[in-house]
């Protein structure tokens, strides 16, 4: 009687079917496409978050050169940066080195023009193609008027074959006196 019952129990644990093994290696598969799926997402945020950063650095550096040249404050507004192939004339940048005209030389509208230049070049080269810089402000951008820096760059993501644009808008008031965090009145 012992013998049938061993014969029996091995009779039935042979091991997996073919069936079973498919079913498994398709459950394997879509847990792998879940993961990879879940990578690229993780890349794309990476890249949205470093351009929002750099973004977020370029704003902040074209403030500072606003607030430091308050009486061209129109001209930062209608500048057109003509692409980064024609640099204004002069070349107006604080560089100790001397390569460039010295900022001393220069009158407060070049300095506004080479500055949107500069920002917007860096845009254009270090942003995915179709980003862009605006400086907008109603009124002609008279001091103590609130001016609004965007820079603005496409996504992967599409909306009716559109990518979606993503924005960085910083809002400044040009003379107005910068509080800092802390201190005191």
């Amino acid at each position: 009687m012992r013998t049938e019952i061993k014969v029996l129990r091995f009779r039935y644990a042979r091991g997996m079917t073919l069936i079973e093994v498919l079913i498994a290696a398709i459950v394997i598969a879509v847990g792998l496409l879940g993961v990879a799926a879940m990578q690229v997402t993780a890349l794309q945020g990476s890249s949205n978050a470093n351009f929002r950063a750099r973004s977020i650095d370029l704003a902040s550096t074209l403030t500072d050169r606003i607030r430091a040249n308050l009486t061209a404050l129109n001209t930062y507004a209608t500048t057109d940066p003509n692409g980064c192939d024609n640099p204004p004339n002069p070349v107006c940048a604080m560089v100790p080195d001397g390569s460039d005209t010295a900022a001393s030389d220069c009158t407060p509208d070049q300095m506004a023009v080479y500055d949107v230049w500069d920002v917007s070049c860096k845009v254009e080269n270090e942003y995915p193609p179709g980003s862009i810089l605006t400086i907008t402000c109603p009124g002609g951008c008279p001091a103590l008027q609130q001016m609004t820096i965007d820079i603005s760059w496409p996504t992967p993501e599409l909306v009716n074959d559109v990518p979606v644009m993503q924005t960085v808008s910083t809002q400044i008031v040009p003379g107005a006196p910068i509080s800092t965090p802390g201190g005191g009145a």
